[in-house]
């Protein structure tokens, strides 16, 4: 009479059951799991892992670092004197600047084409008015302006900045 059925079943065999699903399930959910886990492991590092770089790659980023940034040669104008195309009155305008230039060899060139780049210069300075030319807006248009005419006649490199050493508005 130990064994006392409930229900005609006997509890016993009832409670090995349930701890036996019970096992089965967990054991189901860890192996599930871990596939899961592994399988991400797997996309990652085969798919979305950053690559290392080749040999080629790296020598580029070491000639990258040792790179000094480069002094590029600076062409020095006389001063221009002009009238400003202002209907109000005689407004003068003053400016001395250099033009940084692309290589060594455009400096011959800029020499012997002085005459010309003087030229496109003060025609495009007199036919600003004070207005146009006083703003820091002005000024950065006047320069792209004056770079853009400039390159025209250049043939062996280009002005790549135009820096203003003197702007006088009178």
């Amino acid at each position: 009479m130990a064994n006392k059925e409930v229900n005609g079943e006997n509890p016993e065999v009832q409670e090995t059951g349930e701890k036996k699903s019970k096992k089965l399930l967990i054991v189901i959910l860890l192996v599930a799991l871990l596939l899961l886990g592994g399988g991400g492991f797997g996309v990652y590092y085969f798919f979305l892992a950053p690559k290392p770089p080749t040999a080629e790659e790296l020598a580029k980023m070491e000639a990258e670092k040792s790179k000094k940034p480069q002094i590029l040669p600076v062409f020095a104008l006389k001063p221009f004197v002009v009238n400003l195309a202002d209907n109000k009155g005689r407004r003068y305008l003053k400016v001395s600047m250099k033009l940084e230039l692309s290589s060594d060899e455009l400096m011959e060139e800029v020499e012997k084409r002085q005459p010309q780049i003087r030229d496109v210069i003060l025609t495009l300075l007199s036919s600003k008015t004070s207005n146009e030319v006083n703003s820091m807006e002005g000024k950065f248009l006047l320069r792209e302006e004056i770079i853009k005419r400039v390159n025209t006649f250049l043939v062996t490199g280009k002005i790549t900045k135009i820096y203003l050493e003197e702007f006088v508005v009178q």
